[in-house]
């Protein structure tokens, strides 16, 4: 019979692979979302551009009007279901992480007795543990919930990351960012240091 450390340790070898083509998708991801950012920015600036054109440049544009105006719209669909890809992929590594963190400890967060590093006050092991919960389950929002209390926490150092205003989302992209897991190389690392 294998040790959970063992078990732990071909979970991590066998979604190595998996784990570094998650990073190159989100990366080509995020890449794509770049381009719809700024083509959304001048869409909007033409559209500015026309509707200040007066009177007479708006009757003359009207139909370039209605088309940009199409396109902004098709933009901005596009810069959402890129936001979602991104969270999706984000959330899988967040998932292989705290799944191999499972097998190695247990089935509780406090069953794995390494913390790792600390980042704002957090340390990896529970950024990891319930980012993951929050990417998964994100529609669930009580104020008392694990996950609500840290992305409060984390919204004094990283407002831009973690805005309270905004309605429920998957933040693991912001997980990921903070946690540095935007490299593979920093995710290996803080898994390592949590015995994985």
């Amino acid at each position: 019979m294998t040790s959970g450390n063992d078990e732990a340790a071909t979970y991590f070898d066998y979604t190595k692979a998996t784990v570094v083509e998650l990073h190159r998708t989100l990366w080509g991801q995020v890449i794509q979302q770049d381009e719809f950012i700024a083509t959304h920015a001048r869409q909007k600036a033409e559209i500015a551009f026309l509707m200040e054109g007066g009177k007479e440049l708006l009757a003359a544009s009207s139909i370039t009007l209605f088309r940009q105006k199409a396109k902004l719209a098709a933009t901005e669909r596009a810069m959402k279901v890129y936001d979602l890809s991104i969270n999706i992929i984000a959330g899988a590594i967040l998932q292989i992480g705290k799944q191999a963190i499972s097998i190695r400890y247990g089935a509780n967060r406090t069953d794995c007795p390494l913390e790792g590093r600390l980042i704002s006050g957090w340390c990896v092991r529970d950024l990891i543990w319930l980012g993951r919960n929050q990417a998964m389950h994100y529609e669930e929002t009580k104020p008392g919930s694990s996950w609500v209390k840290l992305f409060t926490s984390l919204n004094e150092t990283y407002p831009d990351l973690f805005p309270l205003d905004v309605p429920s989302e998957s933040r693991a992209m912001a997980i990921l960012t903070v946690l540095g897991w935007v490299r593979y190389e920093q995710y290996e690392s803080d898994m390592r240091e949590l015995g994985v």
